[in-house]
């Protein structure tokens, strides 16, 4: 356990980034789940994905993509269809027992060779100020929707995976790179305003095809390992240099 303040909750984070008029912009669609607000949901949405409201490492996560009258459900590697009557109970064999959850929008994210990627930024707050410690993209493993490494995702360095999708030379790499950096100080911001306390922030932003920034999901007791893959052995000996002084 950490000293400095956590909080578990996607959805009161969530919450409260949603009353602020720039962050509101970057955060897909979230509800709590219920049938009535799956349905729902997947009228306004060919794909949702469902989330335990507390947790991590991309355990008990459900992706359904709506196929004409049926819907495609996928967890655990596995991929079912059903109608509307069996989606449900399709579903509840997906789901971790005594978990609440989530419903969050699905966008239509950036890949590289047909596999999902997605950012982690890094803000740590070692004395006065928060400070941008680093990101790295994660490329899911082939056959995954989520990009987790204990889900067999990879790390790959932001330039080069965004560059990758846009080309070297486009401007929209750039103006993402620069896009997550104030994002994530943003977001630092608005949360310590509420949660006074929390000192290191690990935000999960994906791209969707035209380059729009969302923000999937920000843990306030973030992991580290990732940027040991960075080529810059500094990037990682700062992170933990900060973390240390927190603890």
């Amino acid at each position: 356990m950490r000293p400095y303040r956590q909080i578990a909750s996607k959805s009161l984070k969530t919450r409260v980034m949603q009353k602020h008029p720039v962050l509101r912009l970057f955060l897909p669609k979230t509800v709590w789940y219920s049938e009535d607000a799956l349905l729902q949901m997947l009228r306004m949405f060919s794909v949702v994905y469902i989330k335990p409201d507390k947790g991590g490492g991309g355990a008990g996560i459900l992706r359904v993509e709506k196929k004409g009258e049926r819907y495609q459900a996928s967890y655990r590697r596995q991929t079912r269809f059903a109608n509307e009557a069996e989606l449900i109970p399709l579903l509840e064999q997906g789901m971790l027992p005594n978990k609440r959850y989530i419903i969050q929008q699905g966008i239509d994210v950036a890949r590289i060779d047909g596999r999902p990627f997605d950012l982690r930024l890094l803000m740590q707050k070692p004395d006065q100020h928060w400070i941008f410690s680093g990101m790295i993209a994660k490329v899911a493993a082939k056959g995954f929707f989520v990009t987790n490494r204990c889900k067999g995702g990879k790390p790959m360095a932001v330039r080069r995976a965004l560059e990758e999708v846009w080309g070297k030379n486009s401007p929209a790499v750039q103006r993402i790179m620069e896009d997550c950096r104030r994002i994530s100080m943003l977001t630092a911001e608005v949360l310590e305003q509420r949660f006074p306390g929390i000192r290191e922030l690990g935000l999960d932003v994906g791209t969707d095809r035209n380059g729009r920034l969302w923000i999937f999901e920000v843990n306030t007791a973030p992991r580290f390992m990732l940027f040991r893959s960075i080529d810059d052995p500094h990037v990682y000996r700062n992170i933990m240099r900060r973390h240390r002084s927190v603890i």
